[in-house]
């Protein structure tokens, strides 16, 4: 039977097969979730490789045309940090030892994790750079503004934007992952603990 938001109380441990069944759930539903994210940064990275590279309009300057570029490589990256997660969840082995499976499952599920974080930092901040630098030309900006005035503005839009979007991720997170975080932390700590006193001897 698979519980979608049960975590058991302190002191009792889930029971482990109900554990896995969740996980093997939510990895069933994040493989199809990162594979289409995989498709929808791919399908951004051509989208703009046909309007901002190959586009022989003239209009279109040498700095709109690096910004292009800029924004392909974030696609790119974004596509191919997608399919990364994808490759490692189709890959997971449940027939692990229990308490290395756990582990790994329990990894894959943080919500922050160093790999994670410095791909967070990475693609906000290029792309704050390039979402500025193209903005920063906009003339819908009053001409009373300063240019330290337009970047704040803009600064304060994109971050509040980013702000949003991370607490829905978050959001999301403790609705469909957290439980299951807590439920593995529980069992690996009980495992360990089963362990120790062999460990001692």
């Amino acid at each position: 039977m698979i519980f979608k938001k049960k975590v058991f109380p302190e002191g009792q441990a889930p029971a482990l097969d109900q554990v896995v069944d969740q996980l093997k759930s939510l990895d069933n539903k994040n493989k199809k979730l990162m594979f289409r994210m995989f498709i929808l940064y791919l399908g951004f990275a051509i989208f703009y490789l046909g309007l901002l590279i190959l586009n022989p309009d003239q209009e279109l300057t040498v700095e709109n045309r690096v910004q292009g570029v800029i924004y392909i490589l974030i696609f790119v990256i974004a596509a191919f940090f997608f399919r990364y997660h994808y490759r490692k969840t189709y890959k997971a082995d449940y027939t692990a030892p229990v308490l290395k499976m756990l582990e790994d499952a329990r990894d894959r599920h943080k919500l922050l994790r160093p790999g994670k974080v410095w791909f967070m930092v990475f693609i906000v901040v290029v792309t704050d750079i390039v979402v500025t630098w193209a903005m920063i030309g906009d003339t819908s900006f009053p001409e009373s503004w300063s240019l330290l005035t337009s970047i704040l503005v803009i600064q304060a839009g994109y971050y509040a934007v980013m702000g949003i979007s991370f607490l829905i991720g978050y959001l999301i997170w403790r609705k469909k992952s957290r439980p299951l975080v807590r439920n593995l932390t529980r069992i690996i700590d009980e495992l360990r603990t089963d362990e120790t006193p062999m460990n001692d001897l």
